[in-house]
């Protein structure tokens, strides 16, 4: 076994960004920014009326308490110019998004105007820019709308739209192919038969590849059977960036993971890790010319598998798609009861957070083994408790990284 440390700074050191790709923007969620954006135009580009109602000149009106009477010329929609200049006593009616017409200064609400025939008349003063969004309020032309390494959202797409653009340059994200080993499982939804378990650990995993931003090609549920793990392994490299496989790399008879490796060529970069849950983890490296395809072998607890996805295959998945933050988000927090466990393997404690002003306190869940699922839903994080610790007292300061899940 390796300590969990040197394990992790392994598959990081593996992690390369895969490339950069021009795509279209609602293709550009969640993925990240390969190159800076400046806007080529200003937003908006025109000044345009705030509200609907009146373009008019501010000189033009008078104070509280009198009217003003003034000429209404046309109506002017959004999406139409008027391209006459707005002469003394004049109006131009105009509904909201409109351009404010030339000589216009100012925009007077509906609600504080009526229509008489021909004219249009007002209730009150109005100040100069009254109701008028100037050109560039929002983004002023040449602006950085986008900082390359910027992680892409909602926001930041609508605001490339605004400034005209269709696509942009991001980082490619990894193409991952799942393998589900166990000739024991049965699929939600089928009659469960006398030996057999319900998978949940293809559910497991194509959610969180989701949500870690990763393209999922395919995945494929392959039998205890060596031939056909190869085979699935071969097929899965021509395609998949990543690939990771369910159960089969532990040392049972059927445990046939790692053989199937070596049979396809891959190299072991390690096997086995000084932590629980997990220890039977395996990490390989697929080359083909200058490429490489690199394989996590998790094991095939639910419960491993969620947390070992956390502690290695999500950060390695993260740096491959251009993050500089890929790590988990780590907070220090004190124990609200004692743990006891064995001295050699790091422990992952699954614990409930809860905070007592800037202190965190870290509350172990009841059930910690790696085939549990329910108290996973429960957790907030993973406390680590340190190799070489047999005992940690209540009150002991442990780091825990957070389930940004």
């Amino acid at each position: 076994m390796i300590p969990y440390e040197k394990a992790r700074n392994l598959v990081m050191e593996k992690a390369q960004v895969l490339g950069k790709e021009k795509v279209k923007l609602l293709e550009a969620l969640g993925s990240v920014a390969a190159e800076e954006v400046r806007s080529k135009i200003s937003v908006p580009p025109f000044r345009n009326s705030a509200v609907d109602g009146y373009a008019v000149r501010s000189e033009d009106t008078v104070g509280e308490g009198r009217l003003t009477r003034l000429k209404l010329l046309a109506e002017q929609p959004a999406g139409d110019y008027y391209r006459k200049k707005l002469g003394r006593g004049q109006a131009v009616k105009v509904m909201t998004g409109a351009p404010v017409p030339a000589g216009a200064d100012a925009v007077i609400p509906l609600e504080e105007t009526e229509e008489d025939d021909d004219f249009v008349i007002l209730k009150r003063q109005f100040r100069r820019g009254e109701n008028v969004r100037a050109a560039g309020e929002d983004v002023a032309k040449g602006t950085v709308t986008i900082k390359k390494g910027m992680v892409l959202k909602p926001p930041h797409l609508g605001l490339l739209a605004a400034c005209g653009f269709n696509k942009i340059m991001v980082y490619r994200k990894p193409r991952v192919v799942v393998l589900i080993t166990g000739n024991e499982l049965c699929r939600p939804g089928e009659r469960l038969k006398p030996g057999k378990i319900y998978d949940s650990n293809s559910t497991i995993l194509q959610a969180l590849i989701k949500t870690s931003g990763a393209e999922l090609l395919g995945l494929k549920w392959v039998r205890d059977e060596l031939k056909s793990l190869v085979a699935a392994l071969k097929s899965a490299a021509r395609r998949a960036d990543i690939i990771i496989t369910s159960g089969g790399v532990s040392v049972g008879d059927y445990d046939l993971v790692k053989t199937a490796a070596w049979r396809t060529g891959a190299r072991e970069v390690f096997w086995k890790v000084a932590q629980k849950p997990a220890k039977p983890l395996a990490f390989y490296e697929l080359k083909k010319g200058r490429k490489s395809t690199w394989i996590f072998g998790l094991p095939g607890n639910p419960g491993a598998i969620m947390i070992s996805f956390v502690e290695y295959v999500w950060p390695f998945i993260k740096k491959c798609s251009g993050l500089k933050d890929f790590w988990p988000r780590e907070v220090e927090a004190e124990l609200t009861a004692p743990y006891k466990k064995k001295r050699g393997r790091l422990n992952f404690v699954r614990v409930r957070l809860s905070q007592t002003g800037n202190v965190w306190q870290a509350t172990p869940l009841g059930q910690q083994e790696s085939g549990i699922i329910s108290s996973l839903a429960q957790t907030d994080g993973l406390a680590l408790i340190p190799a070489e610790a047999d005992l940690m007292p209540e009150g002991t300061r442990v780091k825990v990284h957070l389930l940004d899940w």
